[in-house]
Formats: structure tokens, C-alpha cells, sequence
């Protein structure tokens, strides 16, 4: 049995023994996996989470995002030409605009910066989503 099995397995269990609801959220393998088995495949409803469109939404998700940032300054994330920086490097992805809001406020704290700004997220050396896999596709 693999590790992969086992862990399908425990799913089973939690699902069974405790009468819980169990919410997955992953990627198209996750997603594969869990087809494998039929009794799990019959337990989760894939429901797709789109990417962010650069409107209106996502520049009020910019606005959340920073209400949470802990920098001294306000960095107007959702003023139009960050936000459309922030979006190209992110690509819609919210994973990845955490990852990066995440890091650029590190930086920014570290070096007494205090806001995000457009120098600040050229320092971080940001590789996008599609590079990363332009760059895994080469390597393997």
C-alpha cells in the first residue's frame, strides 16, 4: 500500500468514523487521486475556483490584503498601476498574490521601507507562476 493509499484511506475514516464533513481544496493531482478511489470520488463535488480578472473584485481584494499587511505606511495596492504590476506577477492566482504581498512586506520591513512599492517588488527577484513552470519544464 502506498503512502498515497493510506492517506485516501485515513480520508475515509475521518469521513466514516467521526460523521464529519471533510472540504479538499488542491490541485488537478489532488483531484485525481481522489478519483481513484470511488467511495471518495462519490464523497467531493470539484467545484473550480477561477483565476481573478484584473476589475473591480480584485482591487478590492488589494484593499483586504493590506489592511493585513503589518507596515508603519500605506501602500495604495490597489492604486492602478501597483495593482496592475501586482496582478501581472501574481497572474491571477491568490495563492500567489499572498505569497508575494507576503514577501514584498518582509523586504519592505527588513530593509525600513515600510510600504510595498513598485522598487520594492523588483527587489524580491519575483518569479512568476508561468516562468517557475517554463523553468521545471527545461529541467526535466
Amino acid at each position: 500500500q502506498t503512502r498515497g493509499d493510506s492517506f485516501l484511506n485515513v480520508l475515509k475514516y475521518l469521513g466514516n468514523e467521526l460523521q464529519i464533513s471533510i472540504v479538499g481544496v488542491g490541485t488537478k493531482d489532488a483531484f485525481r487521486a481522489l478519483q481513484s478511489d470511488p467511495q471518495l470520488a462519490n464523497r467531493f463535488e470539484p467545484v473550480l475556483l477561477p483565476r481573478w480578472e484584473f476589475n473591480q473584485d480584485f482591487l478590492r481584494l488589494l484593499v483586504s490584503f493590506e489592511r493585513m499587511l503589518p507596515l508603519r505606511k500605506p501602500s495604495n495596492l490597489h492604486a492602478k498601476s501597483l495593482a496592475m504590476q501586482l496582478f501581472s506577477m501574481c497572474e491571477g492566482y491568490i495563492g500567489e498574490l499572498s505569497r508575494l504581498l507576503n514577501d514584498a512586506a518582509v523586504y519592505a520591513v527588513k530593509n525600513n521601507i515600510e510600504a510595498i512599492t513598485p522598487i520594492v517588488l523588483d527587489k524580491i527577484n519575483w518569479v512568476t507562476p508561468s516562468q517557475r513552470k517554463r523553468q521545471l519544464d527545461k529541467a526535466i
